[in-house]
């Protein structure tokens, strides 16, 4: 989240107070050989997202992907079936690398990639298209991401919401960056959960949005 790094230290140590059960994993995941979430295979969201999605997730779920890593494997050994899609070569080889050494094999991971100094039509981008007539119970947007303008997210959004199943949900990351898309939305309701996370080094907000 923004802000100063003073500010960024007391927003961490209030979520930690008011929840002392992430303090172990928070050190844990802060361990240099547990620094990547492609090792520990979990997402790179919130603790409080991950442990909703623990409860919400079923055997028989379909999931998409903007941007493969660790969720890739944290949500293969959880549904039926992933799609995840990657815009960076040598981290799709090395997420790809991990799903073979761990015999994953209900995961389509497509590498479609995309230049971020020209993307003066985004919208119609390979990238974002990808989703195009794919319909999923739950759809993460995370992954590509221009750190000067955040505006590439909310447009993965916009087409994530029209290919959503109906009581299927869409997982915001970073959305401390987009709290916009919070009144600007079709979905039923929607729920923040904004903690610590996995090799992160303070707090997040992951919005989960209900269809």
């Amino acid at each position: 989240m923004d802000g100063t790094i003073a500010s960024k230290l007391l927003r961490l140590a209030g979520s930690l107070a008011t929840h002392p059960e992430y303090i172990p994993r928070y050190l844990r995941d802060r361990a240099p050989a547990r620094s990547s979430p492609l090792e520990i295979e979990l997402p790179w969201i919130s603790y409080a997202a991950i442990d909703f999605l623990e409860g919400y997730l079923k055997s028989d779920m379909t999931v998409y992907e903007y941007g493969s890593g660790g969720s890739t494997l944290f949500f293969a050994s959880r549904v039926a079936r992933v799609t995840s899609t990657e815009h960076d070569p040598l981290w799709y080889l090395r997420v790809r690398t991990k799903l073979q050494a761990n015999s994953v094999t209900n995961v389509n991971l497509q590498l479609v990639e995309c230049d971020l100094s020209q993307t003066p039509d985004f919208e119609n981008s390979p990238y974002v298209q990808s989703l195009r007539d794919t319909e999923a119970d739950v759809i993460l947007i995370d992954g590509l991401e221009n750190q000067s303008k955040y505006n590439r997210r909310p447009i993965c959004f916009a087409l994530a919401e029209t290919q959503i199943k109906q009581g299927g949900i869409i997982i915001l990351d970073d959305s401390w960056r987009y709290t916009h898309l919070r009144q600007k939305n079709s979905a039923v309701r929607v729920q923040v959960f904004e903690s610590p996370g996995p090799a992160r080094p303070g707090v997040t907000s992951t919005d989960v949005y209900f269809y």
